[in-house]
């Protein structure tokens, strides 16, 4: 394994390099130089991991300390502009209130400053977010109202959730009003508050919908909101299918925004998987093993790949503190000493192995071998959420013509098991001549024996670890 350990120098050439090295700009990670690491040391990291896109704060309140006069800091102008020299993009999140105002969030003076900053950063920017997740800090207190936007008498809906749709509507037609080329993207907040605000309506001006997809305590294939008997008790609105699949989501995302004519694009600005131990039962979020991290940062970004998610990021890359039963501290692909876990090596594999990969609608069938029982199922407002125990297939072609295919187990990833197995039956327009397989989780890529068929070929009783595997067919 190549070893990033603060070995990192930067110089004319590396940057030269760097710039020039290929990106997939599907993907990207988050960073917190707003919150004070070192970009010298860590944006090695970030170009070694061949992400297109880094997202951080750019905090209102640090912008404009004098009403209508806004000067972004230096640091934060630093890290931009070594972004940029690394052939990075970038989403700012146009963060925070700002005190100045009688309302500390109100929305002209917010969009008067998202305009200055769309002409400052006219070339320095790529995207702006309009706030990080309302329905959780200060705009959602400021207003009043829940989390999930349904008040306690399960009719009225919180007051908070209208204010942010003038919020966004109003700064985006404002950055747009100066620099057409930004990306504008928002909402932000859990399903069913967003859901509420597409219907709503939101402005043309708005090019993608923002979400957190986290899974807390179950596997990446299952999100937080079924529509169980309890889940629609809890939310007021089905904002996926009664398991929770995350691509029941995606699907109900869209059809949500193509009938209030919302934004088309789906950006994913936060996922991810706390390595930490908890010292309390009443922790929302599982604490699981550095590998477990790696195995679900890749079936989880593959899955966004073959759902067409335009822009994915994982959260966050570096860990924010050393306490390892600290929840926010260890969320990092990468220790507080800058060292790599398993997880950055993995969502590396994946982010470089697929670059230039698109759709091709090639079928796969797949008659698994016994499915596993999950010993832990999230429980969420008491509905169980287990593992789904599928095997998930998604098929691409690369830029070479060559079909590739991609799969995995959806089961825990806790290494007690060995992997289960199933036929496989690869169908091909072109005569197989040759499969090779790489595992994703090691690197290893092998020969695969297989059974020519009519129109195809057939591996039998295969072995399905619980990460992915890439075929990739001559």
């Amino acid at each position: 394994m190549l070893c990033l350990a603060a070995q990192f120098t930067y110089t004319a050439k590396s940057i030269a390099q760097a710039k020039t090295e290929p990106k997939n700009f599907r993907f990207g990670t988050c960073v917190h130089f707003n919150q004070g690491w070192d970009p010298v040391k860590v944006m090695p990291l970030v170009v070694e991991l061949g992400v297109g896109w880094v997202r951080d704060d750019l905090n209102w309140r640090s912008v404009e300390k004098t009403k209508g006069v806004y000067e972004i800091p230096e640091k934060t102008m630093a890290w931009i502009k070594l972004a940029h020299k690394n052939g990075l993009k970038l989403i700012l999140i146009l963060n925070r209130d700002n005190k100045l105002y009688e309302d500390p969030y109100d929305p002209d003076a917010y969009a008067a400053f998202c305009k200055a900053m769309a002409v400052q950063l006219k070339d320095d920017a790529d995207a702006f977010e309009i706030l990080n997740e309302p329905s959780n800090f200060g705009f959602r207190k400021q207003y009043g109202g829940t989390w999930n936007g349904l008040e306690p008498d399960g009719k009225s809906i919180g007051p908070w959730v209208g204010k942010y749709v003038t919020f966004i509507n109003k700064a985006a037609e404002a950055i747009k009003s100066v620099n057409k080329k930004i990306k504008v993207i928002g909402l932000g907040s859990v399903p069913p508050v967003n859901f509420r605000q597409l219907a709503l309506g939101i402005s043309p001006s708005v090019d993608g919908i923002t979400d957190h997809p986290y899974s807390y305590r179950s596997v990446p294939e299952i999100i937080s909101f079924p529509s169980s008997e309890s889940g629609l008790k809890r939310d007021g609105i089905a904002t996926a299918d009664v398991r929770g699949t995350l691509t029941s989501m995606v699907d109900m995302y869209r059809k949500q925004s193509e009938k209030y004519n919302g934004p088309k694009e789906l950006w994913f600005t936060e996922s991810g998987w706390p390595t930490f131990q908890p010292l309390s039962d009443k922790i929302l979020n599982a604490g699981i093993t550095e590998s477990a991290q790696a195995t679900y940062i890749q079936r989880r970004f593959i899955q966004y790949l073959g759902m067409d998610i335009d822009v994915a990021l994982q959260y966050d890359l570096k860990n924010d503190g050393t306490d390892p039963h600290e929840l926010e501290h260890n969320y990092g692909i990468v220790h507080a000493d800058y060292t790599p876990k398993l997880a950055y090596y993995a969502y590396q594999r994946v982010i470089k192995n697929t670059i230039g990969l698109v759709h091709k609608n090639m079928e796969v069938k797949v008659t698994p071998g016994p499915g596993r029982v999950d010993p832990y199922p999230m429980v969420w407002e008491g509905t169980k959420m287990p593992s789904p125990n599928d095997i998930p297939v998604y098929t691409f072609v690369n830029p070479k013509g060559q079909e590739v295919v991609t799969l995995w187990s959806a089961e825990r990833a806790n290494n007690e098991f060995q992997p289960r197995v199933a036929d496989i039956e690869f169908k091909s327009e072109k005569k197989v001549s040759k499969i090779t397989v790489m595992d994703m989780l090691t690197g290893v890529t092998t020969n695969v024996p297989f059974k020519a068929t009519e129109g195809g070929a057939m591996l039998k009783t295969y072995s399905v670890p619980d990460h992915v595997l890439m075929f990739t067919i001559d």
